[in-house]
């Protein structure tokens, strides 16, 4: 397991540390944590000399911060490693996930809610769009249940296959949850023209219901399989906002949701269920990408691992 842990040595940083101590338990487990130091300005780059030589300084005294941030990470079966990245944030983590082979990058958020959560803060934004593995976005330092969306789609299969071939996953309890969000048709016809409308809406409305149930049954049957203690229910509503509540109710510390791999400004404009989760979600958030979550699954073949991510 190789998991790569980005701090900026904030408060946010320590909760994903203390994800990050659960998630690579295993032995021969390896756990990189970076920092990354943004280029300097051009007035900076005219600065005098002994202003540079303070730079010399503060780099020993941020690894010497950096050895004190990794201490509770260190154990006998995992290896702890620490480096002094130099470049803009998002992209040297990005690189490094896919230098370093991350299984799965751990970034800490800077809030919630209203502006707070506009910012996420960009970079960890950011990084959940280009990285070539799952993140997960720490806001708690917790991990004791999992909440995961169920869509049908291949990337709720690449967040199923997370949990199963994650351990420290693995041994929770997991709720999967699939929403019917079909929208209330609005009709300006007259009565007589509405009705129609109104009643295939009507008809419809059971279909789908039934239809997430058995989405949600399904995934769950196949994670129970796997040996993990799963169950299934729906919601109503719009999709993000009833996953969000779902993990509340069930007193979920992590939301686990596929997303399905769109990036730059598209998907900023576009929107989606996933983005929607992930910056107003008070729990942590693991976002799988359908593409790149087959890394984990291609180090591990077992029968029932494969069964859930069909």
């Amino acid at each position: 397991m190789r998991v790569l842990l980005a701090t900026d040595l904030s408060t946010q940083a320590e909760k994903a540390r203390a994800l990050a101590a659960h998630l690579s338990s295993p032995a021969g487990s390896v756990v990189r944590i970076v920092h990354a130091i943004e280029p300097m300005t051009a007035v900076t780059a005219f600065a005098p000399g002994p202003i540079l030589d303070l730079g010399a300084d503060a780099d020993g005294e941020l690894r010497g911060a950096l050895e004190k941030f990794a201490a509770p990470l260190r154990s006998l079966e995992r290896a702890v490693e620490i480096d002094v990245l130099f470049g803009r944030a998002a992209d040297v983590i990005v690189a490094e996930a896919e230098r370093f082979g991350a299984d799965l990058v751990v970034i800490g958020s800077r809030g919630r809610g209203g502006i707070a959560s506009m910012l996420l803060g960009s970079v960890s934004a950011e990084v959940v769009d280009r990285a070539p593995c799952p993140v997960l976005v720490a806001r708690v330092g917790t991990l004791t249940r999992i909440l995961l969306a169920e869509d049908g789609s291949s990337s709720a299969a690449a967040g199923a296959r997370v949990i199963a071939d994650l351990p420290p996953l693995r041994s929770l309890p997991v709720d999967v949850v699939s929403v019917v969000d079909v929208p209330v048709p609005y009709v300006t016809e007259a009565p007589p023209l509405a009705a129609p409308v109104i009643r295939s809406y009507q008809e419809l409305l059971p279909h789908v219901r039934a239809e997430h149930e058995r989405l949600a049954r399904e995934r769950a049957t196949a994670l129970s399989a796997a040996g993990i203690d799963a169950s299934s229910g729906t919601r109503e509503g719009d999709a993000a906002a009833e996953i969000i509540a779902a993990a509340e109710h069930g007193r979920s510390d992590v939301i686990v949701i596929g997303s399905r791999g769109q990036t730059g400004l598209t998907r900023l404009v576009l929107g989606s269920v996933a983005r929607g989760v992930l910056f107003h979600a008070p729990c942590s958030v693991l976002v799988a990408h359908a593409p790149a979550a087959g890394r984990i699954a291609s180090r591990a073949r077992d029968a029932d691992r494969v069964a859930v991510a069909r």
